[in-house]
């Protein structure tokens, strides 16, 4: 019997669809930032589906929800799977969500079924992914892998001040107790997540299913340019400290450092904060959010130090003080060449055409490799467009995705 075809597409559509009604904005779109009202509203109706599938849950204390699902063996290393619920402010429906659903359906039919395992399966929801409140991403994981300390607690603040320490602990978990959320190496076997692919591949190639070989990583940082404040109309050109303007020269050189140092490098400019922000005034200040990916460490690093010799240069000639703070780095990974294996191969078996594809994102993929074996099943994003309201997988090709994690889980625990 092909655990896949024991899968439910209408139960996984009817979930998705109840759970986007949770944090549901006038715009059309999500938002559901970690630790808020919305957010654990959302973890709350996953874990009744966990529940629902059979499964034991839990929660560590950085808020992270795990669903298990007992093995054969007590003494062998669980085979984890999931993602998470959290939103980009007005963000789609399936980011992170298919990863969730698709990992409790999985689990649901392998004990419905008596599907025999001898490893624990645990399917997990990882608390922040989305580097929007705290401006750092997939929080909840790097507290499972135990690279986070107490400090970062306190230094990590949204826009209006408070810490995640502080979030963590208004949602009834305990920030003290953080060496308690790290997991044992020893004890987990491995981590699949099934996510929708946010790009155009799949879709180009008409590929229901590819097969993560690697995944870039992001280093973000936060950028203060100082100059000084003028009035718009009484200042001559010659006598300004435009921030702004130096702000806008760093943007064009940080565009054509990531198009000249390779085909895989990206650099964007995602967050802008002008102050004062007024129409008649020259900018004193400027804060730039910056995000600078690849998928070698090698090439991120150089193109970093380009980018922070460009900003000192432009920062210097403009005589505006330049300020880099590091908010976090991540390095690049490859999936483990045997889960990659058994995912292609399980998609051959169920008549499924396939790629070898590089994700772009990062993901808690990324941060679970540090500790474990790790692999990705990608599925189709309608367009490439991800991170809006506008996201869209169809149910067909996320049914498709549930089928194949299924059956790898199986062949993982087994």
């Amino acid at each position: 019997m092909k655990i896949a075809d024991k899968v439910s597409k209408n139960r996984i559509e009817n979930q998705i669809k109840t759970l986007a009604q949770i944090g549901a904005t006038g715009e059309g779109g999500i938002t559901r930032l970690p630790y808020t009202k919305d957010e654990r509203a959302a973890v709350a109706l996953v874990k009744s589906y966990m529940e629902e599938a059979g499964l034991q849950t839990f929660f560590d204390q950085f808020g992270n929800l795990f669903g298990k699902l007992e093995g054969k063996s007590t003494e062998a290393p669980v085979v984890m799977t999931g993602s998470h619920v959290d939103t980009v402010i007005n963000g789609g429906a399936f980011d992170g969500v298919i990863g969730t659903l698709g990992a409790i359906e999985a689990l649901r039919v392998i004990r419905e079924n008596n599907i025999p395992h001898v490893h624990t399966l645990e399917a997990c929801v990882f608390v922040s992914e989305e580097p929007v409140r705290f401006r750092a991403g997939t929080l909840g994981s790097k507290a499972a892998i135990g690279d986070f300390t107490q400090s970062d607690l306190d230094r990590l603040k949204d826009k209006d001040n408070i810490s995640l320490a502080q979030a963590i602990k208004e949602c009834g978990f305990n920030p003290e107790q953080l060496e308690s959320v790290r997991r044992d190496p020893a004890k987990i076997k491995c981590f699949v997540e099934l996510h929708i692919e946010q790009s155009i591949i799949l879709e180009t190639k008409k590929l229901p299913i590819g097969v993560v070989d690697q995944i870039a990583a992001p280093t973000n940082f936060r950028l203060t340019l100082k100059g000084k404040a003028g009035h718009a109309g009484a200042t001559p050109m010659n006598m300004r400290n435009d921030a702004f303007m130096a702000a806008a020269e760093i943007a064009l050189e940080i565009e054509r450092i990531a198009i000249t140092i390779g085909k895989e490098a990206v650099g964007t400019v995602g967050e802008v904060k002008v102050i004062p922000n007024a129409i008649n005034v020259i900018p004193g200040e400027v804060i730039l959010g910056i995000d600078v990916r690849d998928v070698t460490s090698k090439r991120k690093d150089e193109a970093i130090a380009e980018i922070e010799k460009s900003i000192n240069n432009i920062a210097a000639r403009r005589n505006i003080e330049a300020v880099i703070e590091i908010i976090q780095k991540q390095e690049p990974v490859k999936t483990s060449p045997q889960i990659v294996d058994i995912i292609s191969s399980t998609c051959n078996e169920l008549g499924l055409p396939w790629c070898n594809i590089t994700s772009g994102a990062y993901h808690d993929a990324l941060n679970m490799a540090k500790i474990t074996d790790i692999g990705m099943i990608f599925i189709p994003s309608a367009g490439g467009i991800s991170h809006a309201k506008e996201e869209f997988s169809s149910i067909d090709d996320i049914y498709q995705g549930a089928r194949v994690l299924a059956e790898v889980l199986v062949k993982l625990a087994s």
